[in-house]
């Protein structure tokens, strides 16, 4: 792995601009994410099967079932128009 990184080209490609602080703190984050990344590559995965979900279990979830609402009738009470059961607004495209 290098360690020389050009933070000011990585800076002007990321369209910041950063200081000599600023910039040395962004290498030290930099090699540290690439020695990260250099172990997470080195890792032994032969014979683990992925794992597609931390849960092993299924249907957690509630039961999709329709639920009460409002009739059209209190749904429009409160629109500024209506027209045939339905809410008229203000046109915004102009053709």
């Amino acid at each position: 792995m290098r360690d020389s990184i050009d933070i000011r080209n990585v800076a002007w490609l990321s369209r910041i601009s950063l200081d000599e602080e600023e910039a040395e703190e962004l290498r030290k984050r930099i090699i540290k994410a690439r020695k990260l990344i250099d172990v997470l590559l080195k890792a032994q995965l032969e014979g683990i099967e992925p794992l597609y979900h931390p849960i092993d279990k299924e249907g957690l979830l509630r039961a999709d079932k329709p639920s009460k609402s409002l009739d059209n009738k209190a749904a429009l009470l409160n629109a500024a128009k209506t027209e045939k059961g339905f809410i008229v607004a203000p046109r915004t495209v102009e053709e």
